[in-house]
């Protein structure tokens, strides 16, 4: 099962890869616009929504143990 599974995700991927090329005659102007000084800003504000996601989702997931944590001793049971 796993090397079916391993199998698909590396066809899915090879199959999306050749789309994400630009032609020759635009990759030197892709490549100028995605590598300047803002580079780092826009990875971040890009990435901003997924670590949210992240944050809230383990919070979610903890949210009894952090409860339990932060709450007095004495109310424990």
């Amino acid at each position: 099962m796993k090397n079916l599974l391993a199998g698909l995700l590396t066809w899915a991927l090879w199959l999306v890869h050749s789309a994400a090329w630009a032609c020759r005659a635009c990759r030197p102007r892709v490549q100028a616009t995605i590598h300047t000084p803002e580079y780092t800003g826009n990875l971040l504000l890009l990435l901003l929504p997924i670590s949210i996601l992240l944050v809230g989702g383990i919070g979610l997931y903890f949210a009894d143990a952090i409860k339990r944590y932060f709450l007095p001793k004495s109310t424990h049971g």
